[in-house]
This record gives C-alpha cells, structure tokens and sequence, in this order.
C-alpha cells in the first residue's frame, strides 16, 4: 500500500526544515563550507523534485476537485514555488559562502517556509477532507515515482511557471 501525498509532502516539509537548520548551523563557521555547499545543493535539489511532483500530481488534483477559491490557492502555491526557485537559482549563481550565497539561501528560506505554512494549513488539511484515503494513496505512489525517476532534480530546470497558466492547463 503506498503512502498518502498528503503524508508524503508534510515528511519532506520536516526535510526541509532540518536542511535549512543545518545551514543556519554552518553559516558562521568557514571551515565547513564545503559541508554547507553539500547541504545547499542536496536540499535545492529536493525543493525542485518535490514542487515538480505536487506540481504535476497534487496541485491538478486539487485545483479539479476545488471551487475558485481553491483554484486561486493552487495559483498561490505555484507562485510560491516560482519564489522558491528564484532564491535557488540566486544561490547557485553566487560564490559559495558568500554574504550574497547565503542571502539568497535566506530568501529561499523565506519563501519556502511561507509556501509550507500556507501549504500545511490552507491545502492539505482541507484536501484530506474532500478526498478518501485510496486517492490519496494512489497520487501518492504517483508523487513518489515522480521523485525516483528524478533524483537530485535530473531532468528539471528550475523554471518558473506562470500560474495562471498552470491552473488553467489543469482545470481545463
């Protein structure tokens, strides 16, 4: 039996949470820079993985089962995402270690925990509501394929989606 999405996303959300702990951790300490640049790298890997697998199995799910305010909450959470991938893509154009490296971690941070915040109480509990148990587990195994034919992002681009077009390509 495969694991619920919903289940699945709140155990990468404490990933994620522990990852940027450990930076913070590592932040003020050169000697462990290159631990810091193997932290980064992993968990933007695992920010992209997983906002691509909800982006492809649980937002087109949950925006069809919606009313409008739903839908404009999936166009908030992709906006979410995009604000992810923009600090991301600032960490990996900078020098390792750098004040402007670990600000646009920061920013990343930032826009992750409001995204998972928002996620955790405006979209998962309702979703878990309105939908049974088999669903859940069948996006689920879907959710959890996506992440292993992608491992460390192979075949992402962190690219930005417009979110009205996304809402728009699912509903319709």
């Amino acid at each position: 039996m495969s694991a619920d999405i919903t289940e699945m996303i709140l155990d990468d959300h404490d990933w994620f949470r522990r990852q940027f702990l450990r930076l913070a951790d590592l932040r003020d300490h050169p000697d462990t820079l290159d631990e810091a640049k193997q932290v980064w790298d992993a968990l933007a890997r695992h920010l992209e993985v997983h906002a691509s697998a909800e982006e492809e199995h649980f937002y087109p799910s949950m925006a069809r089962r919606a009313d409008d305010e739903d839908a404009s909450a999936t166009e908030d959470a992709i906006g979410d995402h995009d604000d992810i991938r923009a600090g991301a893509r600032k960490a990996f154009d900078e020098e390792p270690g750098s004040e402007a490296w670990w600000n646009a971690i920061d920013e990343c941070d930032k826009a992750n925990n409001h995204h998972m915040s928002e996620e955790e109480s405006d979209d998962l509990a309702p979703f878990r509501r309105v939908t049974s148990l088999a669903l859940r587990q069948e996006l689920g195994a879907k959710f959890e394929q996506f992440k292993a034919e992608h491992p460390g992002a192979k075949g992402l681009d962190f690219a930005d989606k417009d979110p009205d077009a996304y809402v728009e390509a699912v509903t319709s």
